[in-house]
């Protein structure tokens, strides 16, 4: 982090090597964070663009000797809120945009990405059964990998709150994905018998 730290001062210098040292230590949280709240890929990298946009223009605001993630993950929350607000339709997560899906990291095995796949559409219609303060914490933890004192500092709560909610969070939508796998039998069963059996 001193290392980080040092390569924003160079940054606001002026120093082109720096930016580009920057952008290289940090664009994997962001870029997580970005493609959690994007309904695309392509959504996700002009996400992720705009955020390092604002940081360049904002870098004079940022005060010395704090954390730059955490400030850098507020600017970004400024910008993704919005994004996370859309009708649900249009914000489905980018993480299971099959683009998304291969940059991360996992199984080459084809069943276990299926399965994956699987997993995470549980989990997203899972989300978008909380209250949307739950959920974005969800996605900033679990997803983006934020800790919980960078969350703390960019939602501006404090620290207790944050892991209380959190942990309620995680709770409801293990209820909301458990009743999921419960009704799929139930579905199945019924469009079976649609199907006219005799």
């Amino acid at each position: 982090m001193e290392d980080l730290e040092a390569t924003v001062e160079r940054c606001r210098t002026g120093d082109q090597a720096a930016w580009t040292a920057l952008v290289g230590a940090t664009i994997k949280p962001l870029y997580r964070l970005c493609a959690s709240f994007a309904p695309t890929a392509a959504e996700a990298e002009e996400l992720t663009q705009d955020v390092y946009l604002k940081l360049w223009e904002n870098l004079d605001r940022y005060r010395e000797n704090s954390s730059f993630m955490a400030w850098a993950w507020r600017v970004a929350k400024n910008l993704l809120i919005d994004a996370h607000r859309r009708s649900r339709a249009e914000r489905d997560a980018a993480w299971l945009d099959p683009e998304i899906l291969d940059r991360l990291p996992s199984e080459d095995n084809p069943a276990q990405r299926t399965e994956r796949r699987q997993r995470l559409e549980l989990i997203q219609r899972g989300l978008g059964q909380l209250d949307p303060g739950l959920a974005q914490l969800v996605l900033l933890r679990d997803f983006a990998g934020m800790s919980y004192q960078d969350i703390a500092d960019a939602l501006e709560l404090p620290l207790g709150t944050v892991k209380s909610r959190l942990n309620r969070a995680r709770l409801e939508l293990a209820t909301a994905v458990r009743r999921r796998i419960e009704i799929r039998p139930v579905e199945g069963v019924a469009a079976h018998a649609d199907g006219g059996v005799s």
